[in-house]
C-alpha cells in the first residue's frame, strides 16, 4: 500500500521567505552544500549526504597496493567507525526539501483514514510533526501536495530542467552494511534525521556549478497558506472514533 501525503509543510526562518515561495520563487540549494560539517543545530546539514556506500567495519577488509610501500591491509582495528563513499556527481543536485504530513500502512476511504485499534498509535506517530522541525524557521507554509508537484513539474519542464521526487527512506547507520544503488542515494538519509520525514525534489542542473537555483513555477497561493510554526500542532489535532458496524 502506497503512502498517502496529505500535505507538504515548507518552514522558513523569514516571513518574506515564506511569501517568496507562496509567490512561486523556489530557492534551492546543492546537494553539496548540505554536506557541510555538521556546525548548525537546526538537523539541516548532513555530511552524509548521498552516501551510495556504508560499510561497518567489522565486515569490512580493504587490501591497498601501494606504489613505494606495496601491500596494506586495513581491517576493524584499523577503523574508528563505518567506511562510506559517494559519487561526485551527486553534489551538483539542486534539492528543493519539504515535510511530508503522511501516513503509511492505513487504509484511506472517502476522505477518512480508517485503521484497526491496534494501528492507531502508529497513525498517531506518523501524523504528530516532532518538535525538532520547528527549529528549521518560524513560519510554514502548507501546500496541497498534487497541485504543487503538478505546477513544479510544468515549470521545471518548460525550463529544460530534469527532475525527480520521492519520499527520502531512512537506514540505520549503526547496523546497515551495503551499497545503495545510485539513482537512490540522494533520496536515503541515516535514521537519525527519520523525524524530518522528508519529501525531496533533485533538480539536475543545466550546467554543474556550486551556486543556489532559483526556478520560479507561478504563484502557488491558491494551493498554500502561511502560519506560524507554532500553531501546527493545533492545526493538525488527531481525532479518532470507532467505524459503524457493517
Amino acid at each position: 500500500m502506497a503512502p498517502v501525503i496529505w500535505h507538504f509543510i515548507k518552514f522558513f526562518e523569514q516571513e518574506s521567505y515564506a511569501d517568496a515561495f507562496m509567490a512561486g520563487s523556489l530557492y534551492l540549494n546543492t546537494l553539496a552544500y548540505f554536506k557541510r560539517v555538521e556546525s548548525a543545530t537546526d538537523g539541516r546539514m548532513d555530511s552524509t549526504e548521498a552516501v551510495a556506500m556504508w560499510l561497518q567495519p567489522d565486515d569490512l577488509v580493504i587490501r591497498l597496493n601501494v606504489p613505494g610501500i606495496g601491500n596494506t591491509k586495513i581491517t576493524k582495528k584499523d577503523l574508528a567507525g563505518p567506511v562510506s563513499m559517494a559519487y561526485s556527481h551527486h553534489d551538483y543536485l539542486h534539492i528543493l526539501c519539504l515535510y511530508a504530513f503522511y501516513t503509511d500502512g492505513a487504509q484511506y476511504e472517502d476522505g477518512k483514514i480508517s485503521c484497526t485499534a491496534g494501528q492507531v498509535d502508529e497513525v498517531r506517530r506518523q501524523l504528530t510533526i516532532d518538535e525538532r522541525c520547528f527549529k528549521f524557521g518560524k513560519f510554514a507554509v502548507i501546500t496541497q501536495p498534487l497541485p504543487f508537484l503538478s505546477q513544479l513539474r510544468e515549470a521545471l519542464k518548460n525550463q529544460g530542467y530534469r527532475a525527480t521526487g520521492k519520499l527520502v527512506e531512512y537506514y540505520d547507520e549503526e547496523t546497515f552494511h551495503g551499497q545503495i544503488p545510485v539513482k537512490d542515494a540522494p533520496f536515503r538519509k541515516q535514521k537519525r534525521f527519520s523525524y524530518q520525514r522528508e519529501y525531496r525534489i533533485c533538480v539536475h542542473p543545466l550546467i554543474q556549478h556550486d551556486s543556489p537555483l532559483s526556478i520560479n513555477v507561478g504563484s502557488l497561493s491558491h494551493i498554500c497558506v502561511k502560519v506560524e510554526s507554532s500553531k501546527l500542532p493545533h492545526l493538525y489535532e488527531l481525532k479518532f472514533g470507532v467505524a459503524p458496524a457493517a
